[in-house]
């Protein structure tokens, strides 16, 4: 007797009942228990039955056994409410996209997130609830969630942290990905106190990206109140940069001059060394420039008088709207205030000063005309212009004008992004150079003649009238004072700038010695760099590709920063077929050559934690720190097509 076919098993089981096409429904339902008995007409009821719609729809129906989820196939009811739940998701995700956007745009412009009374009475809610309550006007999303939303709304602080982390999170992911690229990488470190008393530690981290272009990136604040001594502060770097696998990759460190940081002995500098020994300590070039201005000003008796005398014109104007106005009026530009610890301010005072010596003339001449300003201001004006009038105070003020007008510059190049120590160098050469060329009697006679024609020549003085100081030739005193100063100078910048002899390997990518270095192979350079960081490159295959390098001049592009060399060996293509030279490059374009990206971020600090917002966490203050600083990688992230995705993962539930 022959079975059911077993595609069928029972047709209570299937639900299938009398549909066995081709077949009697009286003999099948006779016959469901007992099997198929007429075996003379099974050939042909049987190929009826495989041809029949119950057969196809059974066989259809058990390969797809277990591969279909159950509540769908039997219940109608489920799979509306599946369908239910995912536009609800799809609705969540949409509006979560609108938060994300708010909370980028916020980060990035430095703008606070929440009011002091965000109740729905309150005429200012905060900048987060009053942007996506103005977005909502115009936004259908944003509108629905609002009115129908009685769980989620996505405005209170919680979900603000969330979102701001978030964010924070995912630039951090980029610029880690970014440094495990990158061959080599370095760091700049510093601290400052923020307006809650909280000492911060700013870290910025310099690497060369894939497309061959120097990066600066912020890393964090990291709260460092507990202790600021050498070995509180590794620790704080050890456990928060472990991501970064610094131990293999960092080649350099970059601070000020202080001796918590740059001592060799127990300095952060000499700790970060023993765990990671390619770290190379560089003293801030900005830092060094300002301590041979700071020091060749104390030098003398003659310049500190002339500086204190100077900072009084600042503090003068700064303490008076009245006398600011005669400033104005006047033509003149206001002048900046005096830091101590930043000597281009000093120098911008000297600057604005002997740019404006007539107009400040005429401004104090002018205040002490007036018959409403009280008597301190009338004192202090004729002080000033009796200084203005002195031989002594311009000629130092002049002096000094040509000296500022060179390190301006190199201020300014010292504390770009994309300087390189090799260009720093080149820049403090050219200081040195441009010191010794006004270091002569031509030099010195064109300040005495122009100090002289704005007051008068102390050579005509009668002998009674000069002091007893003074009783030498006049022009031979100030010629001995004006050598004095220069000579300081010349002697300050060799002595702050002399630990370079563990750098000598720049001279292996200086383009000015190219020729020379065809003829003799730099031997000595070469032993450098192999000595400092011989285990990361190949010596063999470096040395082949520097000699290329010198005796070929189209391999030698532009000859001027490393960034731009860099940039023209990887639109070349020169970097996979001149391996070990790109590093090479690379290299040295992460040495940074001052910590002035830290000082920025201390900037940003000061914006970001006001007076209004200083209660504000550490975890918060560092992430939107990140997202300001960073902004523009954020934007650069928000075209990506995963942005979103990114975010939501990070900060969302299962409803999302």
């Amino acid at each position: 007797m022959l079975r059911l076919c077993p595609a069928h098993g029972s047709s209570a089981s299937l639900g299938v009942n009398e549909e066995w096409a081709g077949l009697d429904a009286g003999l099948l339902r006779d016959n469901l228990t007992v099997g198929f008995g007429d075996l003379n007409n099974f050939d042909r009821a049987y190929k009826r039955h495989e041809k029949s719609n119950a057969h196809v729809n059974a066989c259809a129906r058990l390969s797809c056994m277990g591969r279909i989820r159950v509540e769908h196939a039997i219940n109608e009811g489920a799979r509306i409410q599946v369908a239910k739940y995912n536009e609800t998701v799809k609705q969540n995700r949409a509006f979560l996209n609108r938060l994300i956007d708010v909370t980028s745009l916020l980060g990035r412009q430095e703008l606070s997130f929440r009011g002091h009374n965000e109740s729905s009475e309150s005429s200012n809610k905060g900048n987060y609830r009053e942007f996506t309550e103005t977005l909502a006007k115009y936004d259908s999303v944003l509108s629905t969630q609002f009115e129908s939303s009685t769980v989620f709304s996505g405005m209170s602080h919680t979900i603000q942290n969330d979102l701001i982390s978030a964010l924070a999170a995912t630039v951090s992911d980029q610029i880690r990905d970014e440094i495990q690229d990158a061959p080599f990488f370095g760091w700049q470190v510093d601290e400052t106190t923020d307006i809650s008393c909280r000492s911060q530690l700013s870290v910025i981290v310099r690497y060369v990206d894939s497309a061959g272009k120097i990066q600066e990136r912020f890393i964090g604040f990291f709260y460092v109140s507990g202790g600021r001594d050498a070995q509180s502060v590794f620790d704080v770097l050890n456990e928060n940069m472990q991501g970064y696998n610094f131990k293999d990759k960092l080649v350099a460190q970059t601070y000020d001059g202080a001796a918590v940081m740059a001592s060799d002995l127990n300095g952060l500098q000499a700790k970060v060394k023993a765990i990671a020994p390619s770290a190379m300590f560089v003293h801030c070039y900005a830092h060094r420039l300002n301590l041979v201005l700071s020091q060749g000003a104390k030098c003398l008796p003659e310049s500190r008088i002339f500086f204190a005398s100077l900072s009084g014109f600042a503090t003068f104007f700064s303490k008076s709207t009245k006398r600011t106005s005669f400033l104005e009026s006047a033509g003149c530009s206001r002048l900046p205030r005096n830091a101590p610890t930043r000597w281009n301010f000093t120098s911008r005072i000297v600057i604005t000063v002997a740019n404006n010596y007539d107009g400040l003339l005429q401004t104090f001449e002018n205040i002490i005309a007036d018959t409403t300003m009280d008597d301190d201001t009338l004192d202090c004006a004729k002080g000033f212009v009796r200084k203005l009038e002195d031989f002594e105070f311009v000629f130092m003020l002049y002096t000094y004008e040509q000296i500022f007008s060179e390190t301006d510059v190199v201020f300014d190049i010292v504390q770009q992004r994309a300087m390189d120590v090799l260009y720093c160098n080149k820049r403090t050469e050219s200081l040195l150079a441009f010191v010794k060329e006004k270091r002569s009697e031509g030099a010195f006679q064109a300040v005495y003649a122009k100090t002289a024609d704005l007051t008068s020549d102390p050579r005509d003085e009668p002998m009674r009238k000069r002091r007893l100081t003074q009783l030498q030739d006049p022009q031979e005193r100030y010629r001995n004072l004006y050598m004095a100063i220069l000579d300081n100078i010349l002697e300050q910048i060799p002595r702050r700038f002399s630990n370079l002899e563990s750098m000598l390997f720049l001279e292996l990518v200086n383009p000015g010695k190219f020729d020379d270095m065809r003829q003799v192979f730099p031997e000595e350079a070469f032993q450098s760099v192999l000595k400092s960081y011989g285990h990361h490159f190949d010596s063999g295959r470096l040395r082949s590709e520097l000699q290329v390098l010198y005796s070929d001049q189209d391999l030698q592009g532009n000859r001027g920063k490393l960034c731009d060399y860099l940039v023209f060996l990887k639109d070349m293509e020169l970097d996979s077929a001149m391996p070990q030279l790109y590093k090479l490059f690379s290299l040295l374009a992460t040495i940074g050559a001052t910590s002035a990206g830290v000082e920025r971020s201390f900037s940003c600090l000061k914006r970001l934690k006001s007076y209004t917002r200083n209660t504000m966490g550490q975890g918060r203050l560092s992430s939107l720190a990140l997202l300001a600083i960073e902004r523009t990688l954020v934007k650069s992230l928000e075209k990506t097509p995963s942005w979103y995705d990114r975010r939501r993962a990070l900060c969302s539930g299962p409803v999302f």
